[in-house]
């Protein structure tokens, strides 16, 4: 149960937003206005209320046009409740309460003695009323409604029909008197809300251009208003910093007595569209008192012959992509001499390594002669393996060198894929048995694309390569071709130990590996799965990897049936693309 205090306190703050609407006060704030118009129209509504059984008691039974009065009277009730319940806005309910307003005064100035009635003065208060809401169409329906309802009594007046007045003609001066004060009163109070809310409005503008100006004269950036032709009219403190001009001096230049020539006509043009209401963007140069040239970049923007530009200076970030680039050049310098010197290594240890391969194969065969002791020929098989698996990595530096220097060259030719997989799979067969591995081939006679045979031939190799070397005992791995579309999709697929999720992004990438026991058992370079995706990507095609850890690993390569720009069965010369090609 609600205690006296607060009872009390409730029904003061109801009073004072009463009499905050009544006198006209501007309460703070879209909430505050709209408590005082409520309270307000509530008590008035409880007035006209009260009202009827004033006037039963002192006057009589009320008749129609007296319940009809009554309507006007009590409609401030309903507007309340209505904007309270945000039915209404308030705007809609401030333009309400004048219409009732204009109701009521109409139709008692009609029963008061029409042109003579003391009440017509309030409908001069009706459009005044009507304006607080702040809408031009409140004031324009609100004055037609004050214009009818003077027509109609004027009307009357001059064919007779009006009613007689019930102002008993003693009291008539009086009765005017008093109206005319009263309506006075009101409309003061109705001014002064006018003026009240047009002084808030203007120290809002005030706080709002004192903030506007803070940030203009704080602003890093250049920041001006210009006239359609680009003249000055405004200036930012930034100027004396970029231009070397204070503010003022600028004011009133047109873009030609700072810019650039050679810019001039992208600037008066970029000025133009944004008169027009248009957003340009430009980068040009202006020129400082000391007749040093700076680049900037200005973004402008406006509308009814004006426009707002923002000019930013751009030479540190100019020093920073000159910058840039010569750590760009630098870098591909080194790259550049990173694959002259694989390529030179690569061609030097090649000559001694096939003489080693040559000669521990005439030991291991005794060619000459018997070796004697059965040891040494184990020692010649190692000598030749370790050999041969250099000589392999070799080739992959070589070829990697090649790429990266944009030198490495496919050619196509129509390459039948069931001959090409039967070879891979023959050369790759040791190994699989050594191991105890399963190899399938699931690739259909009759299939063909445009390729390089040698190049397809290396990246089959080096898939089932890798498949073998992480697939465990008893395990399968799967050479799977099929045509979708334009492309043929191949694919070597293994039970082997699998990837885990985050190594897999790095897979792909030259001399990337994945740590674990498989790997420091099978040692290499990590660039075989690299070549394979630089050769896949040199047809116009791509790799994906789809691994899960203990759950295998599938790699498929999308390859083109035919040339992208080329002619199917003509050789085409396809240089490494530009992301994988140092300059030259």
């Amino acid at each position: 149960m609600a205690s006296p205090y607060n009872f009390r306190r409730f029904w003061a703050g109801f009073l004072l937003d009463a009499f905050d609407g009544v006198l006209g006060s501007e309460p703070e704030g879209e909430t505050g206005r709209r408590q005082s118009f409520v309270s307000a129209n509530l008590l008035a509504g409880a007035m006209g209320a009260a009202l009827w059984p004033l006037y039963f008691a002192f006057v009589g039974p009320v008749d129609g046009a007296t319940a009809f009065a009554f309507l006007f009277l009590w409609a401030p009730l309903g507007i309340a409740l209505a904007v309270r319940s945000e039915t209404l806005s308030l705007a809609q309910g401030q333009m309400a309460s004048a219409l009732a307003l204009g109701g009521f005064v109409s139709l008692a100035a009609i029963y008061t003695g029409g042109l003579a009635s003391p009440l017509l003065p309030w409908l001069l208060i009706v459009p005044v009323e009507a304006a607080i809401a702040g809408k031009r169409s409140a004031v324009t329906i609100a004055s037609c409604v004050a214009g009818v309802g003077f027509f109609i009594a004027a009307m009357l007046s001059l064919v007779g029909w009006l009613p007689v007045s019930r102002i008993d003609p003693a009291f008539a001066g009086f009765a005017y008197g008093v109206s005319v004060f009263a309506a006075i009163i009101v409309g003061m109070f109705a001014m002064r809300t006018l003026q009240r809310r047009n002084e808030h409005e203007v120290a809002r503008a005030r706080a709002n251009a004192a903030w506007h100006r803070a940030l203009t004269d704080n602003a890093a950036d250049m920041i001006t208003r210009h006239a359609a032709n680009g003249a000055v009219l405004y200036a930012s403190p930034a100027v004396e910093e970029i231009l070397g001009l204070r503010a003022r001096e600028l004011e009133g230049m047109s873009p030609a007595m700072f810019v650039h020539i050679q810019d001039l006509s992208t600037v008066e043009q970029a000025f133009t569209a944004a008169a027009r209401g248009g957003h340009e963007a430009v980068a040009f140069r202006v020129r400082r008192r000391d007749g040093t040239y700076l680049p900037v970049e200005m973004r402008v923007q406006g509308g009814n012959g004006e426009a707002i530009a923002v000019t930013r200076d751009m030479s540190n970030a100019k020093a920073e992509i000159l910058e840039l680039a010569r750590a760009l050049d630098k870098a591909e310098e080194v790259s550049r001499a990173k694959s002259r010197f694989l390529a030179s290594v690569t061609h030097e240890l090649r000559t001694p390594l096939n003489a080693i391969i040559g000669f521990s194969d005439v030991m291991r065969h005794e060619l000459m002669g018997p070796i004697g002791t059965p040891k040494y020929r184990e020692y010649a098989e190692l000598i030749r393996n370790s050999g041969s698996h250099l000589v392999d990595l070799i080739s992959d530096l070589l070829d990697m060198s090649k790429i990266e220097a944009g030198k490495f060259t496919i050619e196509r030719k129509l390459v039948e894929l069931k001959p090409v997989a039967d070879e891979c799979l023959a050369m790759v067969k040791v190994a699989a048995d050594e191991a105890g591995v399963e190899l399938v081939c699931d690739v259909a006679p009759g299939l063909s694309l445009m390729a390089d045979r040698r190049a397809l031939k290396q990246c089959l190799i080096n898939l089932l390569s890798n498949a073998i070397k992480f697939t465990l005992t008893e395990g399968r791995v799967v050479l799977k071709a099929r045509k979708v579309g334009t492309d043929m999709m191949l694919s070597v697929s293994d039970t082997g130990v699998g990837i885990p999720e985050k190594d897999l992004v790095r897979i792909g990438k030259p001399f990337e590996q994945v740590e674990g026991e498989m790997q420091r058992t099978h040692k290499g370079t990590g660039l075989g799965l690299s070549l394979v995706k630089a050769l896949a990507e040199m047809h116009g095609g791509g790799m994906a990897i789809e691994s899960a850890l203990g759950d295998g690993t599938t790699v498929t390569l999308r390859l083109p049936l035919a040339a992208r720009d080329d002619v199917p069965g003509e050789p085409a010369s396809v240089v490494f693309p530009e992301k994988f090609r140092a300059r030259a």
